[in-house]
């Protein structure tokens, strides 16, 4: 007897479960119901609102191109070379150029073999009254230049090259070494302060001729000073080992039995 009272309440137990699971579902389809009449009622107004969409916006767009193109225009505008811009109504920018005019030519074949820096220290002495020291000023110029030289390589002819069968040397005979123009940069000469005598005032004024009739006798100094110390001579012999390092690997790469000898004409 309380076994089967115990089966009983194990089965009411179960189908109490059963029910709650049962209206959790319930619950569930309902809110899905809800929802999908939702849709279902507001389709209408969705299909309208796309259609309208759908005729609508290609109308706008071709409107805005429209407008646009009042304020701009790929057309070129006229009587000017080139448009960057043209905003139609609000304006265009445009570039105009003068004719292209071709300058001095010149094959340039010149093989800078040397540099050299060069300097030179220049006083200026401006007196005053009578000479008198109190009255004078000096000031120092330090002219800062180069001097470059090249070989002229334009100038090389069929007959300045020789080959030697037996001893498998081709000779190059080549110009020597040319000493170019002294180059003193402007903003390589240096002024140092004005010293002045008691009674002097002011700076050291010059002329634009005065400083070039300066600069002049500093380049004459400074070519004195080259031609002294033998500049040209040391320029030639790095010729010859320009002219040979430029060379050499051309001759090897066309014949690699042959030795390349760099002489002066």
């Amino acid at each position: 007897m309380e076994e089967n009272k115990e089966k009983k309440e194990e089965k009411q137990f179960n189908e109490d479960a059963f029910l709650k699971k049962v209206e959790k579902a319930a619950s569930k389809g309902a809110n899905m119901s809800t929802f999908k009449n939702a849709i279902i009622s507001s389709l209408p107004a969705i299909i309208i609102i796309a259609l309208v969409a759908a005729f609508i916006i290609p109308k706008i767009n071709t409107l805005d191109q429209k407008f646009s193109s009042v304020f701009h225009v790929d057309e070129p505008v006229s009587e000017h070379d080139q448009t960057i811009e043209n905003n139609g109504i609000l304006g265009y920018t445009a570039a105009d150029f003068e004719e292209a005019v071709l300058g001095d030519s010149s094959k340039l074949k010149k093989l800078e073999v040397y540099k050299q820096e060069i300097s030179d220290v220049v006083t200026i002495t401006d007196t005053g009254l009578l000479n008198w020291g109190i009255f004078t000023k000096n000031q120092l110029i330090t002219y800062n230049g180069t001097v470059v030289y090249t070989v002229d390589l334009s100038t090389l002819r069929s007959s300045d090259i020789k080959f030697n069968e037996a001893d498998k040397i081709i000779t190059l005979t080549i110009p020597h070494a040319k000493q170019e123009d002294i180059n003193i940069p402007e903003d390589k000469i240096l002024f140092s302060d004005t010293t002045k005598g008691l009674l002097a005032f002011g700076d050291i004024k010059m002329t634009m001729e005065q400083a070039a009739k300066v600069q002049s006798k500093t380049r004459s100094r400074m070519q004195e000073k080259l031609d002294e110390q033998k500049v040209l001579e040391t320029a030639d012999r790095f010729a010859i080992l320009s002219v040979w390092e430029l060379y050499s690997p051309i001759i090897k790469g066309v014949a690699k039995d042959y030795s390349l000898s760099v002489e002066f004409r």
